[in-house]
């Protein structure tokens, strides 16, 4: 059993002193060395982006709670200047508004006054035609019933035309 330990211990060692040198083998082949400090590298860059992404984000973040924070002033300060405006314009449509009652009303009024002149006139002219009218009439209901009358002014205009052919004559 001696002998068959002492196959077994070196064979045993053997395998492994060929183990030990694939494997020293492999790492130097492999850079085993490299890779593992490649993907320490790696982890580092990751650690180290993800801390800049976290500040950026901070920063975007604090800037956005800035925003949030000011958005109410800004809205009260929109709607403030917005009823200013509303005032202004509103004030300017009853102003314009007055003014056009304003120019209507005189309009109105320089219509009515020259209404009243043309129904003056028309009335004038009326009253005047039916004075003619009325006074014809009463001279010829006076040269009618007066013959003496009718005579006296015929004999009258007859001397008016000879006076004034001889006059002219």
């Amino acid at each position: 059993m001696s002998a068959v330990l002492d196959y077994i211990l070196r064979t045993n060692l053997f395998n492994f002193i060929i183990f030990a040198g694939i494997i020293v083998f492999l790492i130097k082949k492999l850079d085993v060395k490299g890779g593992l400090q490649k993907g320490a590298d790696s982890v580092r860059e990751s650690v180290e982006s993800s801390a800049t992404a976290k500040q950026e984000s901070e920063a975007k973040l604090l800037t956005i709670e800035e925003k949030v924070s000011n958005i109410e002033a800004e809205i009260e300060e929109i709607i403030s200047r917005s009823v200013e405006n509303a005032n202004v314009v509103g004030k300017q449509i009853v102003s314009d508004a007055n003014k056009t009652a304003e120019n209507i009303d005189e309009n109105s009024k320089k219509q009515i006054e020259n209404k009243a002149a043309l129904l003056k006139n028309d009335i004038l002219k009326k009253v005047s035609d039916a004075s003619v009218e009325l006074a014809k009439k009463h001279i010829l209901d006076e040269l009618n019933n007066n013959y003496d009358l009718h005579i006296k002014l015929i004999d009258e205009s007859v001397e008016a035309i000879n006076k004034e052919e001889v006059g002219n004559g």
